[in-house]
């Protein structure tokens, strides 16, 4: 009784006026998803916000924090049918439900493809397990993510039937307590979740290892990145301004996602390092800091590493406990040509990455930013003595991006405490999967 009076108290504050929808309430039954009907569309709408395993919306406790705290955005918070799915008739449905969605906070600010119950089913039938199976629990409020809230939230960010796979193993990288999400989502740092992807699906699934490989113009990074965003967004209760604190945030809090150049790696890749087998289709995921370009054009091999063992000494932090390097394909051959493995690469730079023991202190010690770093530094006296500046458990050396000799250190967020991966698993029409998306390209192209 309660849901239905606060169901007939949006109307009358006028949201269906203001939106040109109206909200059908009643279960879901059998539809054929759009229906015309005096010139309006009738469809149903998946809802992507996460519910708790108590039955309540995260919607409902994030609007509580908001009213507690005098905050107004966004402004419908918490104002939509308790239903898995909601029924709209509506003039124009992509402006409407654009409308609607981001004004109840559930959108990244940038247009999102409606949730249709026809655009939903495609990808339900491609994720290899029942909708309403929980792949993980989310923070910071603690959403179950269903396999039905994936698919919504994929959808919305523009993804593929194929993609789902490699989403569903991401969440449940994100779902991992070690990963502390709930740290990342909500920490004043603009740390974000990095998708990293390795084995044949990357090539099966067109995602973008070479140029530009975290920039633009590839649909499968694209759109996976920013799924999990949403993810984390619409189903974990991560809102910005409200549970999420970043001081600046950063542009990878709308897609970060790419895979290995596993063809121009002179060296065994992440997934193989981590303890899969090559052939295995794997996600890792990182609790990506920020980026810092290193230029390589003119350095022999022990330059460039000191170069980078320069960069890493000029972070903000005495420990690490993971670091990336993404290496350029030219660079990497210019290397592993003259010897260098990962491990020398990774010696090579703790050796060279130091500074003397006067400015550390004044820069961490003194500062309480010390913590993770070994007894012996602190025990230091020798004001002349070089200290290892960070102290990282995990330096991962990857492969990735086009020719150019620009490589890149991403830091990741340093309470994450180990390298978190998961294999993907393929449904069992994975084969028919990449038939049909081929057979769509191909009529694509054919016009």
């Amino acid at each position: 009784m309660a849901k239905r009076a606060h169901v007939r108290g949006l109307t009358r504050r006028g949201l269906v006026k203001k939106l040109a929808a109206s909200a059908v309430i009643g279960a879901l039954g059998t539809t054929t998803g759009v229906a015309q009907a005096q010139g309006k569309q009738s469809l149903w709408v998946y809802n992507p916000s996460g519910m708790r395993v108590d039955g309540f919306y995260v919607d409902e406790l994030l609007k509580s924090i908001m009213d507690k705290q005098g905050i107004t955005r966004p402004p419908l918070a918490a104002q939509f049918p308790r239903l898995k799915v909601e029924r709209m008739t509506v003039d124009d449905p992509f402006t409407t439900i654009n409308e609607l969605f981001y004004r109840r906070g559930w959108t990244d600010g940038l247009p999102i493809v409606p949730p249709t119950e026809e655009r939903v089913k495609p990808m339900l039938r491609a994720a290899g397990a029942g909708p309403d199976m929980v792949v993980g629990t989310i923070d910071p409020m603690k959403g179950q993510a269903t396999v039905a809230k994936i698919a919504a939230n994929a959808v919305m960010a523009g993804c593929r039937p194929e993609h789902m796979p490699v989403l569903i193993a991401a969440v449940q990288v994100i779902a991992d307590p070690a990963f502390n999400l709930l740290g990342v989502a909500t920490t004043t740092n603009p740390d974000t979740p990095m998708i990293i992807v390795n084995g044949p699906i990357a090539r099966q699934l067109n995602i973008n290892s070479g140029t530009n490989a975290l920039g633009r113009g590839w649909q499968a990074n694209a759109t996976i990145g920013r799924a999990l965003q949403l993810i984390v967004n619409n189903i974990g209760g991560s809102w910005p301004g409200v549970t999420d604190m970043s001081c600046l945030g950063q542009p990878g809090e709308f897609s970060m996602c790419l895979a290995e150049n596993e063809e121009k790696n002179p060296w065994e890749p992440l997934h193989v390092e981590l303890g899969y087998p090559k052939e295995a289709n794997v996600v890792t995921v990182v609790a990506a800091e920020g980026m810092h370009s290193i230029l390589g054009i003119g350095w022999d091999c022990e330059g460039y590493l000191s170069l980078v063992a320069d960069h890493l000494v000029g972070l903000d932090r005495a420990y690490r406990s993971t670091v990336l390097l993404f290496i350029a394909s030219d660079t990497a051959g210019m290397l592993a040509s003259e010897g260098w493995t990962k491990e020398k690469i990774r010696q090579f730079i703790y050796e060279h990455g130091r500074m003397p023991f006067a400015k550390y202190k004044k820069r961490f010690i003194d500062t309480n930013k010390a913590k993770g770093v070994p007894d012996w530094v602190l025990e230091t006296s020798d004001p002349d003595a070089m200290i290892p500046v960070p102290f990282v458990d995990n330096l991962l050396i990857l492969v990735s991006g086009g020719t150019g000799e620009k490589s890149m250190l991403i830091p990741a967020w340093s309470a994450t405490t180990k390298v978190l991966s998961q294999e993907i698993k393929l449904p069992s029409n994975w084969e028919r999967l990449l038939a049909q998306a081929k057979e769509h390209d191909e009529a694509i192209a054919d016009g």
